[in-house]
């Protein structure tokens, strides 16, 4: 932050934390919902990889097969997703973590 000091990122930066803190705290159940809902899906996405080893003491050309196959589509999507991904992981956090300095959340 010290490096950006003077610059006009810090600006941009407070800017983009105040809309996600604001989204936070909407009153709209289905915007609340949509946050956590994103990060499972990520999560169960992530959690395949078990099975997938277990498959691959069983059957590792299977398993071969199966990962080149998800690797393929995870190549196959947009840099933007995972930025997206990326932005919306860390704006949940730092709102969640803002909540609960605040005392708002638990």
């Amino acid at each position: 932050m010290l490096r950006l000091e003077g610059t006009q990122e810090p600006a941009a930066i407070q800017a983009r934390l105040s809309a996600i803190i604001a989204e936070a705290q909407a009153p709209d159940p289905w915007t609340s919902r949509a946050r956590p809902s994103f990060l499972y899906v990520m999560y169960a996405i992530m959690l395949f990889a078990l099975p997938m080893g277990v498959l691959s003491a069983f059957s590792p050309h299977a398993a071969l097969s199966i990962g080149n196959g998800v690797s393929a589509y995870l190549r196959g999507l947009p840099e933007e997703l995972y930025a997206l991904f990326g932005t919306g992981y860390l704006g949940y956090t730092a709102a969640r973590q803002w909540g609960k300095v605040k005392g708002v959340e638990q």
